[in-house]
């Protein structure tokens, strides 16, 4: 069966997360262009530290942003899996029953290991997991594709380790005012002091922000209250906003702490509304209201699954609540009835109705984590039941994909040495969470009872808040591509900065008014004028040199001078050297001086140039959130100077930023914009150049028809300007756009016509991209011989470039082709140990060198001729690039 939704679908929008997003990351900026940095080069991050800095958070934001991709977001939120339980879950994303439905899931890692290669998610792995288990995940399915694993220790792997941190003061202050509603600086001290005692931690400042809102306290009282609180949570940490929220909870809101505390006795820490009114004995509806409030006191993660709210405790909260049960001794009895319910919701639902297939799967990651602990704590006859309710449910196992969970339950509930241990070799299970601090003054008898959430049904004048208080994003912010990923950068335009204001000691340090003052009163005083000594005469530059240290020595003394002018002439004529010397970085700092010294000038065209100069080079070095800043700034200066030419550049600048960052819809948005401004100029130059770029955009966006018209266009252009090397570019491109649509044939005639522009025009770069371009395009048109030279041909240009990654790239695409058949596995091993001695820890290489060593020898059992080697892997290219030469 196929016709329902699984659990871990990949999310196609951001609200479908399994988590909830924030409204703005503060303080989050550098890291998060890090992270997206390496996933758009589809490698692989761990973001790894202590819990409640804001891993998932981070994650959220980018994976929001990556929903839009064709991919979407394939999101596992985990509980010490093993492989195997990884792998079914893919299968079950999918829809691949080959995968799930395996009784030996890790025969299927070549399948899933396609499934993702095929689909092309970001991978997000959030929760505990071991460190081996997520690195045999990423290098064995997911490797080349951008993914995410979010763990507190780091770990090595097949991935760029990421050390998330606490917040700066700064940062956790200004985070703070946000979920506060702070809207004056009158209290700022005492909320960077609200800051430190919560150790500048995310999870604890939104906390504590979001329970002073609802009590209606100022920051002033507030930090007093947390002051009190902090000596018995262990001195600053999270757990004092968690502590102090938890208090809040009192009155009308009563029913919320007693559920969070029902919720925290699940060995999840994870529910339903159905099954925490099971567990609590309260209705539905009330359970759902009280839930909706936790999660806008941020008590509780609340998504979708199955169509319904879905509540997660976070780690810290979860250990907090079990250590308040454990406390007052009613741990053991609350995970008891939490045990019970469980196995009542399985029973409920085991009529085999599709209806209640739904039922089940929404609460099978809960089955599964529960039987896995009280199994491991001696407790085996609820493994038992649980498989029993699920075979009473007609065809759920098999059909939603929980054979493996079935077959684990079973093994569980016979013995504890089974096929599928509930941790891999070496795996210990997790440490609980724990703290010096006194368990906080709960009522906890009403606190657990029905009736303690009676208030929660009538209306009560204290609670001024409702769901739109705290919601974290909204439809609109949802919608908007630019804020997808830029939203986390604080816009330098931002109408909610408040201005600086100079207190009279920093007046007289910056700007010299209390000087200027006193000169006058000396005036007043003795009748004399007292007049400034002149400025040193303004030094000739030689501003036609190519020296930069001499420019730079020209520009100390232009300093001196204090000649405006002469600084931006001087800063100009170093950005232009540093510029054609490809060192961008240091340009882009001389061209932000001259930025600076132009907006003092209050010279607009010359604020609009060096704009234009600024975004160029930012998405030259891959800077382009600054670069969408900065050319955003442009578009609308250019706009209000009626300068339509450098209006249009900017918008191609624009657009080129937001391609990088994959946000290929708004780029498509802004080079049209472009395209209408050249026209609208009769620019048949940058009409063309426009057409060239807006095609990839459209391609990029999944809409190869449309790329291959604006393809189509620019073409014409390009042959009537006879910009031949633009022709074959564009060539290539349609045969791009044609290979997407899987018209391979007609994808090789185009690859063929740009390849030999290429050679005619004596582009060795775009000819080596040509032939790899048709070595794949034969690949999927099934002519493996073609496929075969083609590579081999592009490899020749590889070696005589020296580009590693190109030839390591190329070897193993070929090596590939060369295994499936067995005479050639000799010159499949000569190419992959060339491979392997330029990067001997490429983890493609290494797996094809295991299987051509398997190939080799059953080749020698089965004595099977092998084509003799002679020469070099570099010999075996040239030789079929002669070819190519005639």
């Amino acid at each position: 069966m196929t016709d329902f939704t699984p659990m871990e679908a990949p999310a196609r929008e951001a609200q479908a997360l399994p988590v909830m997003l924030a409204a703005r990351l503060v303080g989050r900026e550098a890291v998060l262009q890090q992270v997206y940095g390496e996933l758009k080069q589809g490698r692989a991050v761990l973001l790894h530290g202590q819990p409640g800095v804001g891993k998932t958070a981070l994650a959220a934001a980018l994976g929001s942003a990556y929903t839009q991709q064709p991919g979407g977001v394939l999101w596992f939120n985990v509980t010490n899996p093993t492989l195997e339980e990884l792998l079914v879950r893919v299968g079950r994303a999918y829809h691949v029953a080959e995968i799930y439905g395996s009784d030996t899931p890790l025969g299927m890692i070549g399948a899933v290991d396609n499934t993702l290669k095929r689909f092309k998610p970001l991978v997000v792995i959030d929760g505990r997991i071991d460190g081996e288990v997520a690195a045999r995940f990423i290098a064995r399915c997911a490797s080349g594709l951008p993914a995410i694993v979010i763990r507190d220790q780091a770990h090595d792997g097949p991935w760029t380790a990421i050390d998330l941190l606490k917040l700066e003061p700064e940062a956790a202050a200004a985070l703070y005012k946000q979920e506060g509603r702070v809207t004056t600086s009158a209290t700022d001290i005492d909320i960077y002091g609200l800051a430190k005692v919560l150790d500048y931690s995310p999870f604890g400042v939104v906390i504590a922000a979001r329970a002073m809102v609802v009590g209606k306290q100022i920051p002033p009282d507030y930090l007093k209250i947390l002051e009190q609180i902090a000596p018995t949570s262990g001195g600053s940490s999270p757990l004092v906003g968690l502590t102090a929220s938890f208090r809040s909870l009192n009155g009308p809101l009563q029913g919320v702490q007693g559920l969070l505390l029902m919720l925290g006795a699940t060995v999840s820490g994870m529910a339903s509304n159905e099954l925490l009114s099971l567990i609590s004995g309260v209705p539905v509806e009330t359970v759902s209201q009280a839930m909706t409030i936790a999660a806008q006191l941020n008590l509780v993660e609340r998504s979708q699954r199955g169509g319904e709210a879905y509540y997660r405790l976070h780690a810290i909260t979860h250990a907090f609540v079990q250590n308040v049960l454990r406390a007052s001794n009613r741990l053991d009895d609350l995970q008891n009835r939490a045990r019970q319910a469980l196995l009542a919701y399985a029973r409920k639902y085991s009529s085999g109705a599709a209806d209640a297939h739904v039922r089940l799967a929404v609460e099978m990651e809960n089955f599964f984590i529960a039987a896995r602990y009280f199994s491991e704590n001696g407790d085996r006859t609820f493994a038992n039941d649980l498989v029993f309710a699920l075979t009473q449910a007609g065809d759920f196992v098999n059909s939603r994909g929980y054979l493996y969970e079935a077959l684990t339950m079973r093994a569980l509930a016979k013995s504890f040495a089974s096929a599928f241990p509930a941790y891999s070799a070496g795996e210990t299970r997790p440490e609980r969470i724990t703290s010096e601090f006194d368990a906080p003054d709960f009522e906890e008898d009403s606190a657990l009872e029905a009736d303690a959430f009676d208030d929660l049904d009538d209306e009560d004048d204290e609670l001024e808040f409702d769901e739109d208080d705290f919601d974290a994003v909204d439809d609109d912010e949802a919608a908007s591509p630019e804020d997808l990923i830029g939203r986390v950068l604080a816009s330098a335009d931002d109408e909610d900065d408040e201005p600086l204001t100079l207190t009279p000691l920093s007046q007289r340090l910056f700007s010299g008014r209390a000087d200027l003052q006193e000169a006058e009163e000396i005036e007043e005083e003795t009748g004399e004028v007292l007049t400034a000594p002149p400025l040193p005469p303004a030094p000739r530059i030689n501003l036609n040199t190519r020296d930069i240290n001499e420019l730079r020595a020209s520009l100390q003394q232009v300093r001196a001078s204090g000649d405006r002018r002469q600084q931006i002439e001087v800063l100009e004529a170093i950005g232009r050297l540093q510029v054609a010397q490809k060192v961008e970085t240091e340009a882009i700092s001389t061209y932000s001086e001259a930025l600076n010294l132009y907006e003092q000038s209050d010279d607009q065209n010359g604020v609009l140039d060096t704009l234009d100069m600024l975004s160029a080079l930012m998405v030259r070095t891959e800077n382009s959130q600054a670069a969408i800043v900065q050319a955003q700034r442009g578009v609308k200066l250019a706009e209000s100077l009626h300068d339509d030419a450098t209006r249009m550049q900017l918008l191609l600048t624009l657009g080129d930023a937001r391609q990088q960052l994959g946000e290929s819809r708004a780029a498509a948005q802004d080079y049209s914009s472009a395209l209408a401004i050249a026209r609208d100029i009769d620019d048949s130059q940058n009409e063309a150049i426009t057409l060239f770029k807006l095609g990839y955009a459209r391609l990029d966006d999944g809409d190869a028809t449309t790329a291959t018209e604006t393809w189509e266009q620019a073409l014409r252009l390009f042959r009537a300007q006879e910009k031949r090397s633009y022709e074959g570019r564009t060539l290539g491109a349609l045969g791009s756009a044609y290979g997407d649509m899987e018209r391979w044939a007609e994808a090789i005639n185009f690859h063929t016509s740009a390849l030999y522009i290429a050679r005619e025009v004596s582009d060795t770069e775009e000819e080596e991209l040509q032939l790899t371009s048709l070595g794949y395009a034969h690949v999927q048109n099934n002519q493996l011989g073609e496929a075969v030279m083609r590579y081999r041909q592009a490899l020749h240009l590889a070696f005589r470039s020296g580009d590693t990654d190109n030839m390591v790239s190329l070897i193993v695409d070929l090596a590939r082709l060369l295994v499936e058949s067995r005479k050639h596995v000799s010159v499949a091993r000569l190419l992959i140990e060339r491979a392997a001695a330029l990067e001997p820890n490429d983890k493609d290489v290494r797996q094809i060198r295991e299987r051509i060593d398997s190939e080799y020898k059953l080749a020698e059992a089965y004595q099977t001729p092998l084509i003799p080697i002679h020469g070099t892997a570099e010999d075996y290219a040239s030789n079929a690039y002669r070819l190519l030469e005639g």
